[in-house]
């Protein structure tokens, strides 16, 4: 864009502003009203009865005020009262154009927010210049208003995609770790998507409900750090191969590190609690009850149903009914019986989102984000 188109556009913004005349006397407002108008001003009216002013501006925006100051019923220092808001949190303008010189008229008017205050009779041409004046602060306003807006909106975004990028990390990493004992990588999509329909049913936050659909994914992480041979045993373990395999939850908090954001902090206290027990008996802590976080809680009904129905190498698939069993009768043993019960609520949809994300294995994060 050329100087000339710039300062033609400046110009053209200026004569479009929307200008309030406010005198009781109607000679003066169609006065103004005449001059201003043939000063190129397009969009100039006047009223004469101060108690408008506000039904007016709530008709649409106002750039600059030229308001008299002696009034029936509302003085222009009262309706610079009722403008407070506008003038200081909008950049509305007031200029007075007044008879009365008296300097506490003058003082109280600029501390209540007035732009300029001049009195009459006034040069037509210093009338224009602080008009022009004032409506240069009124578009540096906006201008700085709509610039921090547009970054408000970019730093939205950016953030957005930050958070986007770092659940698409999740993702990853937790399907890497499941490849190696489940033949698709969709137990972790099972798991998450069964952990945020449980979360929602106890009443957590949608933030937090929303947290854990991402943080339960990675679960099981930590049996990166199991040897292939322990994990992909097709017999039952040994004590001594089971107390090795306890230490996943360990190493499950030492892959996700000491990251600080809320979904690797959720995820190291689901990996590390996710085996607890509600009656103490669990591993690696032996915490017991309202002790295990919930998230915990959550995951472990999820992880162990979605084990249950599913082959092992060291299992068949059992089914759903008798999955359904094994949770009910392990309920205020293995169970948060609470949560028991919200499971068993909540049963149909979890059935016909993990028929939906059987149909479209090939596409697990739009169903996911179903």
């Amino acid at each position: 864009m050329t100087n000339f188109q710039k300062t033609a556009l400046a110009k053209e913004r200026f004569h479009n502003a929307r200008i309030l005349v406010v005198d009781d006397q109607p000679g003066n407002v169609r006065l103004l009203e005449v001059f201003l108008t043939e000063a190129g001003y397009k969009h100039v009216e006047g009223i004469t009865d101060p108690t408008l002013v506000l039904e007016r501006m709530d008709q649409a925006a106002l750039d600059l005020i030229l308001l008299d100051m002696r009034m029936p019923v509302l003085d222009g220092l009262s309706v610079l009262a009722l403008l407070q808001e506008p003038i200081h949190q909008e950049g509305l303008q007031v200029i007075v154009l007044t008879a009365q010189t008296e300097r506490e008229t003058r003082l109280a008017a600029l501390s209540l927010g007035a732009r300029d205050y001049l009195v009459k009779p006034f040069d037509t041409d210093e009338v224009l210049c602080r008009i022009h004046n004032a409506l240069e602060s009124r578009f540096l306003y906006q201008d700085r208003e709509g610039e921090a807006e547009r970054l408000d909106i970019l730093v939205t975004q950016r953030t957005e995609q930050l958070i986007e990028t770092q659940f698409e990390l999740v993702r990853c990493l937790a399907r890497a770790g499941e490849f190696r004992d489940s033949d698709t990588g969709s137990h972790i999509f099972r798991v998450s998507i069964g952990c945020h329909l449980l979360a929602r049913a106890a009443g957590l936050p949608r933030q937090q409900a929303e947290l854990i659909r991402y943080a339960a994914m990675m679960h099981d992480i930590g049996k990166i750090g199991i040897s292939d041979e322990l994990l992909l045993k097709p017999g039952k373990l040994t004590p001594e191969e089971f107390e090795e395999i306890k230490i996943h939850c360990q190493f499950g908090v030492d892959i996700l590190g000491d990251y600080n954001a809320d979904v690797t902090e959720m995820a190291r206290k689901i990996a590390f609690t996710h085996h607890e027990r509600w009656d103490g008996k669990g591993y690696p802590s032996g915490l017991s009850g309202e002790d295990i976080p919930i998230e915990g809680r959550i995951t472990a009904i999820i992880d162990v149903y979605d084990a249950l129905t599913s082959a092992r190498p060291y299992k068949k698939a059992f089914s759903s009914e008798v999955a359904l069993d094994i949770i009910r009768e392990s309920s205020g043993g293995q169970f948060d019986p609470q949560l028991v019960d919200h499971f068993f609520a909540i049963y149909p949809e979890f059935q016909r989102q993990m028929q939906a994300l059987a149909k479209e294995v090939t596409e697990p994060q739009r169903i996911l984000h179903a």
